[in-house]
């Protein structure tokens, strides 16, 4: 009996496959259903194939963006976010998703959303009722009290919906157990203090050990992993000790932190594009006075933590922070011409917007390369991204984005 799933064929590109090999010419990509069935040079397509030439383009995997927050929108301030209607922002994360997909990124881990709604979203694209990339989500982000994640005013307002407040070891424990019930792939913790909140300096440590255990103990029985928001040395230190998968921000590393990451295969995901926007814009808007000072504070210390966890073996990870401040959701390549700006060649970025980006994220047996069996997530490119990683950021060079063998946008082909 035949087959009834169609076959696609991407014929005559530059395939980067995300591996880290070299670029290989005028090569196809073969894509039956949802995943690649084929990959080489002269491959015999069978009749029927939908045949897509790609000449003078190139081929890579769809992008991994390793952190963002679909539910916020880059404003300056989160005032905007208390002030919208919750049902508003559901659909502002669904108009977030569309766009980040629309610039091919075909898979992102959400951490930290309103009401955890990106667990909803992620369903919805599902189901096939907003389009959006693959969502990798870790609900309410756990936070002790006065943490980077209390979003508890100076007036006496709270605004609870994005994070869970846990202190001790048992109630943490709780905390963990509810992101779990609630859908979580992922539990998100901040083990140091913060940029945007307002009460505690960038390096503190947050959550001991023991708490942070709690926390990955319970992840840990139900085979999922923690992220830890992480800019001192000691909270990274107490994080890594404790058993977290993911580093976020890291931006005070030292070569013994770096070491134990590397040791014990943490991965370090830095997030260049958030300080850089804030910096780059934020004496003429809206951004609190305490959240300049802190980015001023640690502005030099980002790019050159993540260049020390990169040559001392630590597995490095693209991601944003898209949501925060000015980093705009759609905008998401900016974070790879950053990286190369500070010391990554452009393979290197690509591979850490790539096949690490799959593995940090907990996808790597299913995404991240160009490789026969994965989940066919494709980008074709209208330039050479290894001359120029820029040109990812121009949306009109952005010629196909494939997800799971679906063509979500096709420009010019």
């Amino acid at each position: 009996m035949k087959s009834t799933e169609k076959i696609i064929a991407l014929t005559g590109g530059t395939l980067i496959n995300g591996t880290g090999e070299k670029p290989r010419k005028d090569a196809t990509v073969q894509v039956k259903g949802n995943v690649i069935s084929e990959v080489g040079r002269g491959i015999d397509l069978p009749q029927g194939t939908d045949i897509i030439d790609v000449s003078g383009m190139t081929l890579l995997p769809g992008l991994i963006d390793a952190h963002v927050h679909l539910c916020a929108n880059g404003d300056p301030s989160m005032l905007s976010m208390i002030q919208h209607p919750l049902g508003l922002i559901q659909l502002m994360a669904a108009r977030n998703a569309l766009n980040t997909l629309e610039a091919g990124f075909t898979t992102v881990r959400d951490m930290g959303a309103v009401m955890g709604f990106a667990i909803s979203l992620k369903r919805a694209i599902g189901m096939g009722i907003a389009r959006g990339p693959h969502i990798v989500t870790s609900g309410k982000i756990i936070s002790q009290t006065g943490g980077h994640a209390d979003f508890h005013l100076p007036s006496g307002i709270s605004f609870g919906h994005m994070s869970r407040i846990a202190d001790g070891p048992d109630e943490v424990r709780k905390a963990a157990r509810e992101q779990i019930r609630d859908g979580a792939d992922w539990l998100k913790i901040c083990s140091s203090g913060g940029v945007m909140s307002p009460t505690d300096p960038v390096d503190t440590r947050q959550f001991t050990v023991e708490e942070i255990r709690a926390v990955v103990e319970e992840a840990a029985a139900v085979d999922k992993s923690v992220a830890s928001h992480a800019h001192g040395t000691t909270g990274i230190r107490n994080a890594v000790i404790a058993g977290v998968r993911t580093i976020e921000h890291g931006t005070i590393m030292d070569e013994e932190v770096t070491a134990l990451m590397s040791e014990k295969g943490v991965f370090h995901i830095p997030t260049l594009a958030a300080s850089h926007n804030i910096i780059a814009h934020g004496r003429e808007s809206s951004i609190p006075e305490y959240a300049m000072a802190k980015a001023e504070q640690i502005a030099e210390h980002p790019a050159r933590s993540m260049m020390l966890s990169h040559r001392g073996g630590v597995k490095v990870a693209a991601g944003t922070d898209a949501g925060t401040p000015f980093n705009r959701h759609g905008e998401n390549a900016k974070e790879l011409e950053l990286m190369v700006e500070a010391g990554f060649k452009p393979m290197e970025a690509l591979m850490a917007a790539t096949k690490i980006g799959a593995e940090a994220v907990g996808l790597g047996e299913v995404t991240g390369t160009i490789q026969r069996g994965k989940w066919a997530d494709i980008l074709v490119v209208d330039g050479d991204p290894l001359r120029d990683i820029k040109v990812l950021q121009d949306r009109s060079k952005i010629s196909l984005v494939m997800k799971s063998g679906v063509i979500e946008v096709r420009r010019g082909l």
